[in-house]
């Protein structure tokens, strides 16, 4: 499954941070180049993803060893993620349309399309390099993001598919599936995110960044010709007007209730955040995977959870602990253990707006029906960055960078307080 490329645990995440620290300069010249292996980006994305690494720790080691100047690209990307999730924040009404949308594709879309669909995906297109990257998204869990920039707008522009069930393909499959940056991505190349602006890939781009051993196939390249690949027309069916951020605090209510801490995959790295104080709480961890999830992210997540519930009895040492990894109806589990251990409060980080976030509010109905009251946090990175994802990315960049290239802020009141 090749998922040892991927470090799926925080001390080999730390590691894989370590190895890539005095690559990072090299970044921006190499970043664009999809080569076996992906010897040139961190592979940590999927760490990242789970939290097994913040973003925060990510920007503060690079920064730590470098110049702004000579890692400002590769700071850049990781603050995209930030950027994407807080876009999305501000707008949950957009994952909600896409995913209304992508049931209405499924049932209405005539089945030959559909069966195209399935083609496509299972590397049976009859286009060589498209082909390949579609077998290795399945196997591997992962593409390069550039090779996931030429898929997708394969997928909408040339093979002319609903983006809607491609979004839907990667997040089956990916290891580092992310609602915000998948969905808005997808969004971005059909040319819905910046309207009027589309991502259409080019037989000359592929020859320039491309393994040249993923081109021996020629198959079906002359499609990718110039000149040939021309934008689809794509409906816009959602309202992208940005709403209030919900406002959550940074740190867990002073009580002498009995505390539960809720484990789960959107933050694996509980211990290193303002919970890590809390004493003897009991500990639930439950983030069962969906059952469409395919079977190297299901492995990978699975061993990603485990380390962070050992992480996580390690650092509390908690009198009473229950972990579930089964699908299904987990949240009536975590209600009625929650019950069985005399837990009255249940704090956790709040997932951002996706699958694991849509089933919050049923989650919190049946604790407080149960008399256990959920209390969700947010970690400060994400409460100064988050809300500054108005407008487009390069608004959101300026105004971040600051803070960064000033290292640490003059006052308090600085955006990043206390950033490096």
């Amino acid at each position: 499954m090749m998922v040892d490329r991927f470090p799926s645990t925080r001390q080999d995440a730390l590691q894989r941070l370590e190895e890539f620290v005095s690559a990072s300069p090299r970044y921006a010249a190499r970043r664009n180049f999809v080569h076996e292996g992906h010897p040139h980006v961190s592979r940590l994305s999927p760490a990242i993803r789970d939290r097994l690494l913040t973003e925060q720790e990510v920007v503060e080691r690079v920064l730590a060893a470098h110049s702004f100047s000579a890692v400002e690209k590769f700071v850049q990307e990781v603050l995209w993620r930030s950027y994407w999730k807080g876009w999305l924040e501000l707008r949950p009404q957009v994952w909600m349309s896409y995913r209304e949308r992508l049931n209405w594709v499924r049932q209405q879309t005539p089945e030959p399309v559909l069966q195209r669909a399935r083609e496509v995906a299972a590397g049976q297109s009859g286009v060589g390099i498209m082909d390949r990257l579609a077998r290795e998204l399945v196997t591997t869990g992962y593409l390069h993001n550039h090779a996931r920039m030429w898929w997708a707008s394969f997928w909408i522009h040339v093979e002319r598919l609903p983006w809607e069930l491609g979004a839907d393909f990667f997040e089956r499959h990916l290891l580092d599936f992310d609602p915000a940056s998948n969905t808005l991505s997808w969004r971005w190349v059909a040319g819905l995110q910046t309207p009027g602006k589309t991502y259409l890939v080019r037989r000359s781009n592929l020859e320039k960044y491309a393994d040249p051993a993923w081109l021996t196939d020629e198959a079906g390249l002359t499609r990718f010709d110039d000149s040939r690949v021309t934008p689809a027309e794509v409906e816009e069916f959602a309202d992208t007007r940005p709403q209030a951020l919900p406002l959550l605090p940074e740190n867990p209510p002073n009580s002498a209730r009995r505390t539960g801490v809720w484990l789960h995959a959107e933050d694996s790295s509980v211990e290193e955040s303002s919970l890590k104080t809390l004493p003897n709480p009991a500990l639930l961890g439950f983030s069962p995977e969906p059952d469409q999830v395919g079977p190297v992210p299901r492995a990978w997540r699975a061993a990603a959870q485990a380390d962070s519930w050992s992480r996580g009895l390690a650092h509390f040492d908690p009198q009473v602990s229950k972990a579930c990894t089964e699908p299904g109806e987990w949240e009536e589990t975590l209600v009625k253990l929650a019950g069985e251990l005399g837990v009255a409060r249940l704090v956790a980080f709040a997932p951002a707006v996706g699958p694991l976030a849509d089933r919050v509010p049923s989650v919190r109905r049946q604790l407080e029906a149960a008399g256990v009251e959920l209390v969700l946090l947010r970690r400060p990175w994400d409460s100064r960055l988050w809300p500054l994802a108005r407008r487009g990315f390069f608004d959101f960049w300026q105004r971040v960078q600051v803070d960064l290239r000033r290292g640490k802020p003059e006052t308090e009141q600085g955006l990043l307080p206390g950033l490096v």
